[in-house]
């Protein structure tokens, strides 16, 4: 008896393309935790927080800024390597996302520290002539990275999220499925090949196959089978969906349902096209709430269940991890310290206080990784107003103390 086809065309395939050094995935941007997770096809990651944690500007740097800088700019030449991002912003228009992207690559560049607002002439700070040229001299890197990240903003409906995401696997790949009566490729009506009575014996009994023929090779299906062959067999699409409560009706029970539904589809676009999806979602309780306090002992940090609206997107998703600002809920010890970390000034440093008065802290938690390990958190300094974050070194190193020397310095 042969290799199990499904075996082969899968897990072997993934194998001897690691095995040739070939691009199986887009590291993680952050240190350390890309010992937990990198950025792969066909990966669900949910990613929460309160109001005011930074989960939008963390997605936008982890999965798009820090990756096109880092990443996909030294691999686009790569003719067999595709990566796009559709980019689903229901909580900013496309102006400020534009905006935000800039910001970063000032700061990537010059350590500029200029909000979306600075730069769109809305805060303090004019924009002078010199500024400006600044500003323009990005217009082709924006332009280009636009062409890999498709933003729609303002109200959708989950109808026309799964309509733009099937269209954009037919563009970039093919996609064979089979019913009862035979195979069908795309969205063809019509059999291509029909059941014709071959039989395969294995242990659980007789199952029913046909077999088909892609670029020279011969793939095997079963009935209500699939496989996709994307055009590029590196091709990473990534599903970022921001603000997803916003999808939903106008009451619990709708609410609910649309999420369900939704997420419902979003695993399905991983496990049919291998896509990788990313909803950014709202914690749904107060993080200060008494009840809770007493309920974890006064830990506040996010748990699994805090996930608002669907308990689905939690069960479908394969990373679940949130954001947590310590200083906001003043869930720092006498000391100063969270997990270890300064949150607060002391005698002898300033820990994670900025002079401007902004906190750079943040904890990072996964709460769930299906593939791997889950249950740590990182801390991690966050810059908001340039959509920028690092994973800060262990607690009680010199590495640490260094950077809250840095951060005394307003960089």
């Amino acid at each position: 008896m042969g290799l199990n086809q499904g075996y082969k065309a899968g897990f072997l395939t993934q194998v001897d393309a690691a095995l040739r050094g070939d691009v199986t995935y887009i590291p993680n941007p952050l240190d350390r935790i890309d010992d937990i997770y990198n950025l792969m096809q066909s990966r669900y990651h949910l990613i929460g927080g309160a109001t005011g944690s930074g989960k939008t500007s963390f997605v936008d740097y982890s999965y798009v800024l820090a990756p096109w800088s880092g990443f996909v700019k030294d691999h686009k030449e790569d003719s067999d390597f595709h990566w796009e991002v559709i980019y689903y912003s229901l909580e900013r228009k496309k102006m400020f996302k534009h905006a935000k992207f800039v910001s970063w690559m000032l700061y990537r560049d010059h350590g500029y520290q200029l909000s979306a607002d600075d730069l769109m002439g809305w805060g303090k700070r004019p924009i002078n002539e010199t500024g400006y040229n600044i500003i323009r001299s990005y217009d082709e890197e924006i332009d280009e990275l636009l062409q890999y990240v498709d933003i729609h903003d303002g109200k959708q409906s989950i109808e026309n999220i799964k309509q733009t995401v099937h269209a954009r696997a037919r563009e970039l790949g093919t996609y064979f499925h089979t019913n009862d009566e035979g195979l069908l490729i795309d969205d063809s009506p019509l059999l291509t090949v029909e059941f014709s009575g071959q039989m395969e014996d294995t242990k659980t009994g007789k199952r029913e196959y046909l077999e088909f023929t892609y670029k020279e090779k011969t793939y095997r299906l079963y009935k209500n089978d699939h496989m996709y062959f994307p055009h590029k067999p590196k091709t990473f699409v990534f599903i970022v969906i921001d603000g997803i409560g916003l999808i939903g009706g106008t009451n619990f029970s709708e609410n609910k349902s649309k999420l369900d539904e939704l997420s419902v589809f979003l695993a399905e676009s991983r496990d049919l096209y291998g896509f990788s999806p990313v909803v950014v979602s709202q914690l749904n309780r107060g993080l200060g709430d008494s009840t809770r306090q007493k309920m974890h002992g006064g830990d506040l940090s996010p748990q699994l269940e805090d996930f608002q609206g669907s308990s689905q997107m939690s069960h479908d998703a394969d990373v679940v991890a949130a954001l947590f600002d310590p200083f906001r809920y003043k869930a720092y010890s006498a000391e100063g310290l969270y997990g270890g970390y300064q949150i607060m000034a002391n005698q002898t440093t300033g820990g994670m206080m900025a002079p401007s008065g902004f906190n750079r802290f943040r904890s990072y938690h996964v709460l769930k990784n299906t593939f791997g390990i889950d249950g740590k958190y990182f801390g991690m300094k966050f810059m908001g107003e340039v959509n920028n974050f690092t994973t800060l070194p262990l607690p009680d190193t010199p590495e640490l103390m260094q950077v809250y020397a840095e951060i005394a310095q307003g960089k």
